[in-house]
């Protein structure tokens, strides 16, 4: 299944399809086939997008830092499950719940990269090369997207393992 090629590695697969989009963008506003936003208006999405990561990235935290919290409650090993184990005490007992929280860890680190680039960038960089901002903004709101996308698949799959209680 093609998800499960892209948990193999799904921020490398974010970035990539990330950068192509904003290349693709960046270059179709070189050729002027699309206008681009003024300097001004793309300084300001980069704020927004460094404050919508940090957010986002706050929440994740604190999905991890339930999930720990659930765990430690949990005392079973993978070779003391039973048959009539809850399921969702056999995922806390599985690798699912450390591929989870390994998931959950790099869509922190993902995010806070992208917030952090963001406002280097707006110290570094000049207000004459709107293109290169405006690959930025794209490449920020894609993966933004991609990994609240992520994260949220992945928070509805436990909500799915509790509902089998």
């Amino acid at each position: 299944m093609i998800l499960d090629k892209y948990f193999r590695r799904p921020v490398f697969w974010d970035y990539i399809f990330g950068i192509s989009i904003s290349g693709i963008l960046a270059l179709l506003s070189f050729d002027k086939k699309i206008h681009i936003a003024k300097p001004e208006i793309l300084f300001g999405l980069i704020s927004d997008l460094a404050t919508i990561a940090l957010t986002i990235a706050g929440f994740i935290l604190t999905l991890m830092t339930v999930l720990i919290s659930f765990k430690s409650s949990v005392k079973k090993t993978n070779t003391e499950l039973a048959e009539g184990e809850k399921p969702f005490e056999a995922f806390f007992s599985s690798g699912l719940y450390f591929e989870t929280i390994k998931h959950l860890k790099n869509a922190i680190k993902s995010l806070v990269f992208i917030a952090l680039a963001g406002y280097s960038l707006k110290l570094i960089v000049n207000t004459e090369i709107n293109e290169f901002i405006f690959a930025f903004d794209i490449l920020g709101v894609v993966i933004v997207f991609l990994t609240v996308s992520r994260s949220l698949l992945i928070l509805t799959k436990i909500v799915e393992i509790q509902q089998e209680l």
